[in-house]
Parts: C-alpha cells; sequence; structure tokens
C-alpha cells in the first residue's frame, strides 16, 4: 500500500497546514491607528448639548430683564446699590451658565487635544475625559476668583471686590452664549480645529478687554492709574491663563498614550 501522498492527500495536506498558520498568525498584528471618535454620534454627548442648549434658552428668557439692564449700565456709572441689585435667582442662573460653559470648554478642548496633540487617550470613555478637562476649567475660574477674593480687599474694599466678581460673574455667562455655537459647530458639523482656535480667541480677547475695562473703571478710575490698572490686570488675569495652559498641556499629556 503506498502512502497518502501518492494517493492524492498531498494538497488537502498543504492546505490545511497554511490555513492553520494563517489563523495562528492573525492573533497577531502590527497595532494600527485607531478609528477618530465622532462625538456627533455620540448619545450621551448629544443629550449634553441639547440640555445645554435648552438650559441657555431657558435663563436667558427668565432673566431677560436682568441682562437688558446689565448690558445698559455696563458703560456707565450707575449706584452702587442699583449694581448689587441681583436676585439669588438670577445670580444662580449665572452660575448655572459658567458651569454649563466648564462643559463646553472641556468639549471644544478635548476635540482639539484629539486632533492636534500626537497620541490616544488612555480612558476609552470619552465622556470621562471630557468631565475631567472640563473641571480643570471649572478649578481655572474658581482658582482666578479665590485670588480676587484674597488681593482685592486689601487694596480696594470688599463692596467693589464684590461689584468687580458679579461683573466677572456676568461676562462669564454671556461668553457661554457664544461658545455654544461653536461646539455644535466642532460636533455636529466637523469645523477645523483652526477656525475653532481663532473664534474661541476672538471670544477670549473680547472678555478680557471688557474685563480691563471694568476693572480700570471700578478700581482705578477716579485715581487715573491707566499703568497701575495693566499691573493689576496682568497680575490676576493674564497670569492665571497663561498658567492654566501649561497645567492643561500637561494634563492632556497624562492622559494621552503617546507612540
Amino acid at each position: 500500500m503506498t502512502s497518502s501522498t501518492h494517493l492524492g492527500f498531498e494538497p488537502l495536506i498543504n492546505d490545511s497546514l497554511l490555513c492553520a498558520a494563517q489563523a495562528h498568525s492573525s492573533r497577531f498584528g502590527v497595532l494600527g491607528h485607531p478609528i477618530p471618535s465622532q462625538l456627533g454620534n455620540d448619545d450621551l454627548t448629544t443629550i449634553t448639548l441639547l440640555l445645554c442648549f435648552v438650559t441657555i434658552a431657558a435663563s436667558i428668557a427668565f432673566t431677560r430683564n436682568f441682562i437688558s439692564r446689565q448690558l445698559r449700565n455696563f458703560f456707565y456709572e450707575v449706584h452702587s446699590e442699583e449694581l448689587n441689585n441681583v436676585t439669588s435667582n438670577e445670580l444662580r442662573f449665572e452660575i448655572l451658565l459658567v458651569v454649563i460653559d466648564c462643559m463646553l470648554l472641556g468639549i471644544a478642548s478635548y476635540i482639539a487635544a484629539s486632533e492636534k496633540i500626537p497620541g490616544i487617550f488612555v480612558r476609552d470613555t470619552v465622556f470621562t475625559n471630557i468631565i475631567i478637562l472640563s473641571a480643570l476649567f471649572g478649578g481655572y475660574f474658581l482658582c482666578k476668583w479665590l485670588m480676587h477674593f484674597v488681593v482685592d480687599p486689601v487694596f480696594f474694599g470688599g463692596k467693589k471686590t464684590i461689584q468687580l466678581f458679579k461683573v466677572q460673574l456676568f461676562i462669564t455667562a454671556c461668553s457661554t452664549t457664544l461658545t455654544l455655537p461653536l461646539v455644535m459647530l466642532l460636533v455636529f458639523f466637523d469645523l477645523s480645529v483652526e477656525k475653532c482656535i481663532f473664534y474661541f480667541c476672538g471670544v477670549l480677547i473680547l472678555n478680557k478687554i471688557l474685563t480691563f475695562y471694568k476693572c480700570w473703571f471700578i478700581f482705578f478710575r477716579q485715581k487715573g492709574f491707566f499703568l497701575q490698572t495693566f499691573l493689576y490686570f496682568c497680575a490676576l488675569e493674564i497670569t492665571p491663563l497663561l498658567a492654566f495652559s501649561g497645567v492643561w498641556l500637561m494634563t492632556v499629556n497624562n492622559l494621552k498614550i503617546n507612540f
């Protein structure tokens, strides 16, 4: 009796060995680049943005008289009693808008970090990374305002300190209405990150110009110290912003794996 190779089984044996080798080698491979996460297809992100939109719209509707009064008196001198006439509900809405602003900035910065900083995020859950970055922005606002509450009463008194804080809170709350369209375009309409950065820089510059004006108007207008206003603004506004930029970049690098 001849061997199996003489009975026509040799091609079958070779094919079986080849299939087994391919199946074994398929377990190993070269690690490819991950597919970018599309936040527009993420249900949790969509629900969050929808809630942000509804909350902002409701806040504007309920506080439209307060907003119009603040805008009307922003560039004019008013009595301190009239300026500080802010109800608890209006103050809550402003704080809520600041929290929403932190969330929106967290989403925008996550997209920018995903596209512009090399590496992939360690955490697979997208929303977890967004929450971390949003908390980072919240910490920035808290630390900046805490510095004002420590420094300002020493030189300008508690009444003017509270007056400036309410103005800063109002400016930040209004910035939220400008940040929401940016994030919507970025998430759902694939707005380029470069255009997003230019838009955000414009909003930030406008925010700082208005803050600089109110710092001069509240603290230094009667004294006429413009240089002191500039130094004060750099110390309590620009320096915390630059420090936050470094902390944000360090946090993103710790959240990502670089290959």
